[in-house]
C-alpha cells in the first residue's frame, strides 16, 4: 500500500512538471517583452514575407520585398497607426497567412494546444507501455532484477552447449 502511494506520489509530482514546464513555454518567460522592441520592430515580427524565396518574417528577411513591407509599415506607424491597425490592414489586404503566428483565440487556439496536448498524450502511453512491460515481466514470478541473471531460463541444447564453449575458448585465447 505504502509502495503504491509513494509511486502515485512520484507520478503526480512528474505531471505537476511537466504542466509547470507547458505553461511556461506557453507564457513566454525569459522572451523579450513587447516594450522592448519599437513599433516598428513589432510588426515586422508579426508578418511574414510573402517573397516566396523563403519562409521569414519581415524583421528577419532580406529581400527587396521585406524592404519594401518595412517601408510600408513605417509610412503606417508615422501617419499614427498602432501596430495591430497596421496588422489588421496586412491581414485584410493579403489574409491570414501572412501572420507569422496564430492568433490565440478563436480556432486558431488550436494550433497552440495541439503540439503540447500531442507530447501529453505521448508520454502518457509511453509510461502506459512501460509500465505493461513491467507488468509483463513480474508476471512470471521473476523479479525484474534477476531476469538478466547468467543461467537463467530452460537448458541448452547440445549445439548450443558446443557453441557456448566455443565462444568461451575463443574468449580466453584472446581470438
Amino acid at each position: 500500500m505504502v509502495a503504491a502511494l509513494a509511486k502515485w506520489r512520484r507520478v503526480g509530482l512528474a505531471a505537476l512538471h511537466l504542466a509547470s514546464a507547458v505553461l511556461l513555454m506557453i507564457s513566454g518567460v525569459g522572451a523579450p517583452s513587447a516594450a522592448d522592441r519599437t513599433p516598428l520592430q513589432q510588426v515586422e515580427e508579426r508578418l511574414m514575407c510573402y517573397c516566396g524565396c523563403s519562409d521569414l518574417t519581415v524583421r528577419v528577411c532580406t529581400c527587396g520585398t521585406a524592404d519594401a513591407i518595412r517601408r510600408e509599415i513605417a509610412e503606417h506607424l508615422t501617419r499614427g497607426e498602432t501596430a495591430d491597425q497596421v496588422v489588421a490592414d496586412f491581414v485584410a489586404r493579403y489574409g491570414a497567412q501572412i501572420r507569422s503566428a496564430p492568433t490565440k483565440a478563436g480556432f486558431d487556439l488550436i494550433a497552440w494546444i495541439t503540439p503540447f496536448a500531442a507530447l501529453i498524450l505521448a508520454g502518457a502511453a509511453l509510461v502506459a507501455v512501460v509500465r505493461r512491460w513491467g507488468a509483463a515481466r513480474t508476471a512470471t514470478g521473476q523479479p525484474l532484477s534477476d531476469l538478466s541473471a547468467p543461467g537463467d531460463g530452460p537448458p541448452l541444447g547440445a549445439g548450443d552447449q558446443r557453441a557456448l564453449e566455443r565462444v568461451r575458448r575463443e574468449l580466453r585465447e584472446g581470438r
